[in-house]
């Protein structure tokens, strides 16, 4: 735990003074240091080339809506960096503008520049200018009365931008001041009630801060609050309560560049030419104090850290700070979501909070009532990143959600700008006999209940089910058939390849609902079950085998006792016991039962796989190898015969510590051909001076895919016999060819209805 002492408090005037200018020196100490001017190198590690590709507006299809899950928010249009500016690499910054007229505009910062767009309407948004600049991985920009201020950490100070004629498409770059100390700037916040704009951080940096006042084209210079590096920083004006007519900065700061001391300041900068420290917060758990947003009511301060997902967090976190006495802030708590995603930039409106969080995108929470952690909500999102939701510096920057109209932007670092709007979703998606395997030629059916939601009335010619195979996504109709219940059918899937599904569909008004996945099926006729072994019986499976040459850690099948490496508990949910290295005994050392000295195999019996359209084995495996003086150093070999034993071939080497069950499935036909003497066998190996190895099995199970539908002429869903499901599958592809076009005319017509009936069984 942070020791803070807090100077501005203390009674002994003499003690005050004395213990201020120690921690003065320590500050001068700190900034003396080589520090970086901002924590981000991330961003540069990570980078990724430029996404490229036309401009995707709603209602040109379902390409962009389809490839960027959401909810609660509706994709209006999208616009890659290639159409934004040529030579633009990255994206970064975004803000709005508001013009006389009450038409809006995005501020899009690129690499190169700063483009312009009107988002009036959302849909066909249309850039009017573009002011290039000096090139750089970051850019920010603010807006007071009509007039745009633009810095970046690649220098040339504050780009003043005149607005007024933005109307009839012409932006102007009226000034650049470079009056202040360096030209590098990280950040730039403009405190519109007073009217006075502050450059955060560039260099060694605090705030920096200029007189809009007078002439808004030619910002002056007229102090600094320079003790401590700023990133980011929030400005305004209090009119009530006991610091009416103050101006408080909310900082994110630090020492050494902001990687000490990293926190909450909170400065009151009434006095432009000495600013004073008020009070600071160094919160549970930091690594870099980012980015953050008061609350509408002043009352709470959320704030991002960049560094602690990955790190010290598992999941996205928000920190809440209680910035009632700004003499005394009170750390409050935090909150978060499901994914793993760095928290980027923040904004609050409407007692909602709209986050740009790099790889999951925007993410919006209910922040009405912050002060009750359990309150705060995840209401809506759009991911910009559809690949994964890591902890790495990819995906949304930052976000604008302040246009009247609802309209909120998003810039992307790889994709560009993003317009959404924030809209109730139009309906629900309920599916009572999800299919468990589809058939590989397509043709298979679902029937899913689409329950409208507040009233709306649904477009029957919206909805649209995708599916993902192989990589390979397909869209398909998804038609009404009689009241809530809407089918759609499967195309054609690779037998034993695992089919992923989901829905969408929109009401009259526009409003859209889309599935984020998690349906799943099996591209086959069926499967049947040809070996099950849960390990409550030994099923002739032994533990060690010759040429072994481990001394403790011998593959034994046991209810385990758990370790920090090994399980407490089997994985079936029937039965205890599973084969693991080793078992020491209830509360014993981790390392005293497991693998050392050498190898241990687990080998199975002789199984016979001939005469199997696709057989496959699939098992549950435990692997710990990343404790201990050696960690990450070994790995486990698991390898398959096919003459009982005499040669072996290697499926996969599990070198990756799971330290939870994890599942494996694989098609045996990949590695080896399937014979009448076949064996696996489990390798767990202590190869490593000092390595702690652990392993376990369970649940193994073999079973034969059936790709081969059956030849009756109508079974159509390859069940075994011609039914109701069959006569659904032909008339929901009545007039088109494929499976259910039975006598191969090249349609489905009423000659294959006679063949479907003439074997109805």
């Amino acid at each position: 735990m942070a020791f803070i002492l807090d100077v501005t408090r203390m009674q002994n005037h003499s003690l005050r003074s004395l213990i201020a200018a120690g921690l003065a020196a320590v500050a001068l100490a700190h900034v003396a240091a080589p520090a970086r001017a901002h924590e981000d190198d991330g961003k540069v590690r990570d980078k990724q080339k430029a996404v490229k590709g036309r401009v995707w507006r709603e209602g040109q299809g379902s390409v962009a809506g389809g490839t960027f899950a959401a909810q609660g928010l509706a994709l209006k249009s999208w616009h890659p960096l290639n159409t934004i500016d040529a030579g633009a690499t990255s994206g970064n910054d975004c803000w709005g503008y508001v013009s006389s007229s009450g038409r809006e505009y995005a501020i899009m910062c690129v690499s190169n520049g700063t483009a312009f767009y009107d988002v009036t309407d959302p849909v066909n948004a249309t850039k009017v200018g573009f002011i290039p600049g000096p090139s750089s991985l970051w850019r920010d920009a603010k807006v007071y009365g009509r007039h745009a201020y633009v810095v970046t950490e690649g220098g040339a100070g504050i780009q003043v931008i005149a607005l007024a004629n933005i109307d009839q498409g012409v932006v102007t770059l009226v000034n650049t001041i470079t009056t202040g100390g360096g030209l590098a700037t990280h950040n730039v916040a403009i405190n519109e009630q007073s009217g006075y704009l502050y450059r955060c951080g560039g260099g060694a940096s605090g705030l920096r801060i200029y007189n809009l006042n007078g002439t808004p084209s030619a910002p002056v210079f007229v102090g600094e609050w320079s003790t401590h590096y700023v990133h980011d920083a929030q400005i305004v004006s209090y009119t009530t309560g006991p610091w009416a007519g103050r101006e408080i900065a909310f900082c994110c700061a630090g020492l050494n560049g902001g990687n000490a001391e990293t926190g909450l300041y909170i400065v009151d900068v009434t006095n432009k030419a000495a600013p004073t420290l008020l009070s600071r917060l160094l919160y549970p758990s930091a690594r870099y104090s980012h980015q953050g947003w008061l609350t509408e009511d002043k009352r709470y301060f959320l704030l991002g850290d960049e560094l602690d997902e990955g790190a010290t967090q598992q999941f996205s976190t928000t920190h809440v700070i209680d910035v009632l006495l700004l003499n005394n802030p009170i750390y409050v708590g935090q909150f978060t979501n499901n994914t793993p995603a760095i928290t980027h930039n923040c904004y609050t409106h409407n007692g909602k909070m709209f986050q740009a969080n790099y790889r999951s995108g925007l993410r919006v929470f209910d922040v009405a009532t912050p002060g009750n952690i359990a309150s705060v909500t995840e209401v809506a999102y759009l991911d910009t990143y559809p690949a994964d939701d890591a902890a790495q510096f990819n995906g949304l920057w930052s976000c604008y959600p302040y246009f009247p109209s609802g309209t909120i932007i998003g810039s992307d670092l790889e994709r560009g700008m993003f317009v959404m709007r924030l809209e109730t979703p139009a309906a629900t998606f309920a599916v009572a006999s999800p299919p468990a395997y589809v058939a590989p030629a397509g043709g298979t059916t679902v029937d899913v209940t689409v329950t409208p939601l507040g009233g709306q009335t649904l477009d029957s010619a919206s909805g649209k089910m995708f599916v993902t195979s192989a990589g390979v996504t397909v869209e398909r109709p998804l038609t009404p058939v009689s009241g809530t219940t809407w089918r759609a059918s499967f195309p054609p899937t690779t037998c034993t390849e695992p089919v992923s599904y989901r829905f969408e569909v929109r009401s009259t008004v526009g409003n859209v609902s889309s599935e984020t996945g998690g349906r799943t099926a099996l591209s086959a006729i069926g499967e049947t079950l040809v070996r099950s072994d849960d390990f409550e019986t030994a099923a002739g499976w032994t533990g060690g085998a010759a040429g072994d040459t481990a001394t403790a850690g011998i593959w034994v099948r046991v209810d385990p006792n758990g370790t920090a490496a090994q399980p407490e508990n089997d994985h079936s949910t029937v039965g205890t016991l599973c084969w693991v290295t080793g078992n020491g005994a209830a509360g014993g050392a981790d390392g005293a039962a497991d693998v050392d000295a050498g190898i241990t195999t687990l080998l199975s019996p002789v199984f016979d796989l001939t005469g199997l359209d696709e057989p496959m084995v699939e098992y549950w495996y435990w692997y710990s190898n990343n404790l201990g003086g050696a960690p990450n150093l070994d790995s486990m070999p698991i390898e398959i015969s096919n003459n009982g034993g005499s040669t072996w071939t290697s499926v996969t080497n599990v070198a990756a510590s799971t330290t939870a069950w994890a599942r494996h499935q694989w098609r045996v036909s990949d590695f080896i051909a399937p014979t009448s003497t076949m064996r696996m066998r489990f390798v767990a190996r202590d190869l490593a001076a000092g390595s702690l190895v652990e392993a376990a099995i369970d649940d193994f199970r073999v079973s034969s895919i059936d790709c081969t539908a059956n030849t009756t002429p109508g079974d159509l869903d390859g069940n075994g016999s011609v039914n109701g499901a069959d006569l659904a599958i032909l008339l929901n592809n009545w007039g088109a060819s494929g499976a259910a076009d039975i006598d191969g005319n090249g349609s489905t017509d009423g000659a294959d209805l006679a063949i479907l009936l003439n074997n109805w069984s």
